[in-house]
């Protein structure tokens, strides 16, 4: 019998912000694709795109259809 790795749930990390960290652009797309797969209704906002996070450098999840101008 082979000793592979055990799988694990994966445990997201978080940002100093609190929100859900994805550790690349990848990671967070597929979140984002199974995200939106689901039906979910009665649900008020769905998440649309990935970001880049300049507080934790990793990639979060917004409902905002574009970035707002600052």
């Amino acid at each position: 019998m082979s000793r592979g790795r055990a799988s694990r749930p994966h445990r997201p990390s978080t940002c100093p912000s609190g929100k859900v960290r994805f550790r690349d652009r990848i990671a967070a797309n597929l979140a984002l694709a199974t995200i939106q797969r689901r039906d979910r209704p009665g649900r008020e906002k769905l998440e649309v795109r990935v970001y880049r996070c300049s507080d934790c450098r990793g990639f979060h999840l917004t409902s905002q259809r574009s970035r707002a101008a600052r």
